[in-house]
């Protein structure tokens, strides 16, 4: 099963997954993302610190990117 990486990237912050996650296809990959995403929105949301600027940049094993899922797809 392939490993793929999840980054936090905003204006202000970058966060470096260095970890992975195993996922059985890309599709797999994109719903953590977008799981991922909802937890960083509801935290933010939580601490009045929103912006709609972030995204979640998924890499593969190689570090390839090859899907980018904006906080704004989650924030409604």
């Amino acid at each position: 099963m392939p490993r793929f990486y999840f980054n936090f990237r905003c204006d202000k912050f970058e966060a470096t997954d260095v970890v992975g996650e195993y996922c059985r296809t890309r599709d797999d990959a994109r719903f953590e993302a977008m799981r991922a995403a909802r937890r960083i929105v509801r935290r933010r949301l939580l601490e009045q610190d929103f912006t709609e600027m972030g995204w979640i940049e998924v890499e593969d094993e190689a570090h390839r990117p090859v899907l980018k899922v904006p906080l704004s797809a989650v924030a409604f």
